[in-house]
């Protein structure tokens, strides 16, 4: 084999190790693959039609992610979903979240004011999933609310900042997406969720700090609250469909 080849063969292994962690990664997010599943390489390399290399690559990278967890006896599993860890969380994403935003405040400019009116008349008219199983559509409203959310705060200057709201703003998404259906069929909740997206954006554009932050902190409570409320079900959903693998 010339160096050149191997080089390629290198090159091509690595590239296909950046893709599949790119794919598992928005599937666990998207609660694809759920909490406490077992992944094994033989049926994920059926699902992901890759070799089992990148896949060991791509699963350690997600281990760091601490969207995978791996034990000796068992190997690879999806990271779980807790209470504890939903608060613990929150309370984090709220803090770097507000920082970012006062920070964009400050440093703002009418292009920044222009993404947030702009993300946010996408994401009022993004349709809502009547059902789970609508996974286009939640995955659809998903993305349209990352958008806005990281409009927001997306003029913080700061890239590690953003970094880690982003994270944070995933590993919510795992919780979120379970309750996105309870959210979408009750009229007051789903009233107040829309207001309050219009007020941090009015109160941001309006360079208001106090109140821009503080909606925003209001707003990611009422998210975990909506959660917490519905926790019991979600767990017994997802034991449901997972039971099998955990045995």
């Amino acid at each position: 084999m010339s160096l050149l080849h191997a080089a390629g063969g290198e090159e091509d292994a690595s590239t296909l190790g950046v893709e599949i962690y790119a794919r598992l990664r928005r599937d666990l997010i998207a609660g694809h693959l759920q909490p406490g599943e077992r992944l094994r390489f033989r049926q994920l390399s059926a699902a992901y039609g890759v070799g089992i290399a990148p896949l060991r690559e791509a699963l350690s990278r997600l281990v760091s992610d601490q969207l995978v967890r791996f034990e000796g006896h068992r190997g690879y599993t999806v990271a779980p979903l807790s209470l504890h860890d939903l608060y613990d969380l929150c309370a984090l994403r709220t803090e770097l979240s507000c920082k970012a935003l006062r920070q964009s405040i400050e440093h703002g400019d009418d292009d920044w004011e222009a993404e947030i009116l702009a993300a946010l008349h996408r994401l009022e008219r993004s349709p809502l999933p009547h059902s789970i199983g609508e996974r286009k559509i939640i995955d659809e409203w998903e993305q349209r609310h990352d958008r806005f959310h990281y409009s927001l705060i997306s003029a913080c200057k700061s890239p590690w900042l953003l970094h880690f709201c982003g994270a944070l703003s995933d590993h919510f998404q795992r919780y979120r997406r379970s309750v996105i259906v309870v959210t979408s069929s009750n009229d007051e909740l789903l009233k107040r969720v829309r207001d309050q997206h219009r007020a941090v954006a009015d109160a941001a554009i309006a360079r208001d700090v106090d109140a821009a932050t503080e909606i925003l902190a209001q707003h990611f409570q009422g998210s975990v609250e909506v959660v917490a409320r519905n926790y019991e079900t979600i767990t017994r959903e997802l034991s449901a469909g997972t039971g099998a693998e955990r045995d």
